[in-house]
């Protein structure tokens, strides 16, 4: 897709919302009108947020040719900016604000895989096991729900976190191959490639070949770099990322 579409009607409207929800992508909105100056200002930089999030669908709404869905949506001045997730309003931000714009989309990107009620239940449990300490647990519960939910990320990641946790060398390389499944399910994911940096990290440390501890020393290195890079919208998280991102890069000096 090269730019936003433009919705002509009520009934396109309904449509590209409820193919986002089946798909699971989220649907950011730019209410603008043909005679708002800050809406010509910023209407590139929404464009050019197309190409930077193909796993989202971008759309514009003119106020004054579509007023039944800008009335829905309570707008009342241009331009606003609203994410919707699941058919919901989840944000909204008001004026031609690229930065603010930029930390919304990066705070909503990423896919969403709809889950059966079969999966969410699974994937409760495994939370509930997971915080208890019953890793062995929790590994079995999100397994449970990825047979149901294959393609969620947020699955995978949370069953290579479970991996991890229980400590065993022999654990490590299914953590790794979960971890990046979740990246390959979701490339704009951020905390996918958190988790798989901390994959890589925990793999260093059980290596005893030289070689090897500095590949896998600039593997997690690289997986903290991506990640930081795509949680702008998520500053604590971020934060935290960026302090594993500076130890590795601390670590990496010594085995050169």
């Amino acid at each position: 897709m090269s730019g936003p579409v433009e919705i002509e009607s009520v009934t396109q409207w309904n449509e590209t919302l409820r193919f986002a929800t089946t798909a699971g992508q989220t649907v950011f909105v730019d209410f603008h009108a043909v005679w708002c100056g800050p809406c010509k200002q910023i209407a590139p930089f929404f464009a050019q947020s197309v190409q930077k999030n193909p796993q989202a669908i971008f759309v514009r709404v003119d106020v004054d040719a579509q007023k039944a869905i800008a009335s829905k949506y309570r707008i009342s001045a241009m331009p606003t900016f609203i994410t919707i997730k699941a058919g919901k309003q989840v944000d909204f931000l008001q004026g031609a604000d690229p930065r603010g714009l930029a930390t919304m989309i990066a705070r909503h990107a990423a896919r969403v895989v709809p889950i059966s009620a079969e999966a969410e239940a699974a994937k409760e449990e495994g939370n509930k096991r997971f915080a208890s300490g019953d890793y062995i647990s929790a590994v079995e519960s999100y397994t449970t729900a990825l047979s149901h939910a294959p393609e969620s990320p947020q699955l995978y990641a949370s069953r290579a976190l479970a991996y991890l946790r229980l400590g065993s060398k022999e654990n490590l390389p299914k953590a790794l191959a979960d971890a990046v499944k979740a990246t390959e399910l979701d490339e704009r994911w951020g905390k996918g490639w958190a988790r798989l940096g901390d994959v890589m990290l925990a793999a260093g440390e059980d290596e005893t070949n030289p070689e090897g501890v500095k590949k896998l020393l600039s593997a997690a290195q690289e997986s903290f770099e991506n990640a930081v890079g795509l949680l702008e919208g998520s500053p604590s998280q971020q934060t935290e990322v960026k302090k594993k991102l500076e130890a590795v890069r601390e670590r990496l000096k010594t085995t050169l």
